[in-house]
């Protein structure tokens, strides 16, 4: 009976639950991703390697780049995490050319549900990118909206002025556009370049609306009932 009872609730209130993650190839369908007061939507990508591709090369399956939003007080983040990783080696022989991985990612973030919090800075960072001599991985946002437009960059190659962090000052804004490119490039037989992670965290003013309660569905009290009565008439019958 406790098993009867838990798995009854169980099913009336699975559709309460809030998606917090996705893969991109569900994002790309449609999906959105709501964080609080802050939604995530119109996502777009799109495969930018150039053709014919060369077997060295890594084209993303989006089914396989999974997107998590989560959040404190005063800060949302969209983390992308590839598995596998996107990562090439040496170059095309017969053509000369680098082997490469070249994706782009766009999307809109919004403050949504009547909240009156605004955008007001965005940091891109997080990432594992690694490229040794000869090769470079990087990761570009550019405001799609606002002018003057942002521009976010982070890259690693064999030079000392890799980046790993970049922010920038968004003003005060309630939507932004984003459009994303992931790019990466080899261009000798000992090169590699790759990565596997990285973030954008916007951070937000304003007070966060308190967080909204999930209503009791509208059956459960008359289930409930029911299964106590089912219970008392079995112990009743054992007596």
């Amino acid at each position: 009976m406790k098993k009867l009872m838990f798995a009854a609730v169980s099913a009336l209130c699975i559709t309460s639950v809030s998606t917090h993650a996705a893969t991109l190839a569900d994002l790309a369908a449609g999906a959105s991703l709501v964080e609080g007061d802050v939604t995530f939507s119109g996502f777009v990508f799109t495969d930018n390697t150039p053709l014919p591709a060369f077997p060295g090369d890594f084209i993303l399956d989006p089914a396989n780049l999974e997107v998590t939003a989560s959040s404190t007080a005063s800060t949302t983040t969209l983390s992308f995490s590839l598995d596998p990783g996107a990562s090439i080696a040496g170059f095309d022989t017969s053509s000369g050319l680098p082997h490469v991985f070249d994706f782009f990612v766009d999307f809109n973030v919004a403050v949504t549900g009547g909240s009156t919090r605004t955008l007001t800075d965005v940091t891109l960072g997080g990432g594992d990118l690694f490229a040794t001599v000869d090769a470079f991985s990087e990761v570009v946002f550019a405001d799609a909206i606002n002018t003057p437009s942002i521009v976010l960059e982070i890259f690693e190659d064999a030079q000392p002025d890799s980046q790993t962090s970049d922010s920038a000052m968004l003003g005060g804004v309630s939507t932004l556009g984003l459009f994303g490119q992931v790019e990466g490039k080899t261009f000798v037989e000992t090169a590699t370049a790759g990565l596997s992670t990285f973030s954008l965290t916007f951070d937000l003013s304003g007070t966060a609306p308190p967080p909204a309660t999930i209503p009791l569905p509208a059956g459960l009290p008359l289930l409930l009932a029911g299964l106590g009565s089912l219970a008392l008439l079995r112990r009743r019958k054992t007596l």
